[in-house]
């Protein structure tokens, strides 16, 4: 055998053993460095908070609710103007779901130390107003003056920080709009 010969087809073996080796390897290796270093962001859809584990309220002041989604508030003792934001915004909710409407009710709900009516708010907001004081009790979990989510079989999915701030609250509306839009869309309850 001719000596030369052998030393360049081992050469060669060596190289597409390495070409091979680093195809399946080099992957791997960017993965590890983008994900220890953080340049990876997941894939979170959601733009509200989960309740993890869900709320879930009794089956009696469930049934006190509309039988459809809700977009919930707790009423405060007294209605500030973070409270007539986040009705006036829920309320609008609402108004944007457009043929969705059907599925979907605008709710305030309150305890007997809530504030007793609504507030002013525009002739076309449909906000209803609910006295359940378990409920009002199990949402004080969730801080004041938030939006909620409320699927219709009483479990409280997601939640939107309120504010004072009327065009801050209109923001977090849209978040709560699309992602009510994305869980109707999936849902088969409603």
């Amino acid at each position: 055998m001719n000596s030369p010969d052998v030393k360049k087809l081992k050469q060669r073996n060596r190289r597409v053993l390495l070409t091979i080796a680093l195809v399946f390897v080099l992957p791997l290796l960017i993965a590890k460095l983008v994900l220890s270093f953080g340049w990876y962001e997941s894939g979170v859809s959601q733009k509200g908070h989960l309740v993890d584990p869900p709320i879930e309220l009794a089956a009696s002041d469930n049934e006190q609710l509309p039988n459809t989604w809700r977009i919930a508030y707790r009423m405060p003792a007294e209605c500030t103007q973070a409270c007539e934001n986040a009705l006036y915004v829920s309320g609008q909710i609402f108004h944007a779901l457009g043929r969705q409407q059907n599925r979907v009710s605008a709710v305030a709900i309150r305890d007997e130390q809530s504030a007793a009516s609504l507030p002013a708010l525009p002739e076309d907001n449909t906000v209803t107003l609910h006295t359940l004081p378990h409920t009002s009790e199990l949402l004080a979990e969730l801080p004041e003056h938030s939006l909620m989510i409320i699927d219709p079989v009483g479990k409280v999915v997601m939640w939107y920080p309120g504010s004072d701030d009327r065009s801050e609250v209109v923001m977090r509306g849209r978040d709560l709009l699309s992602d009510l839009q994305k869980l109707l869309k999936l849902s088969r309850v409603g």
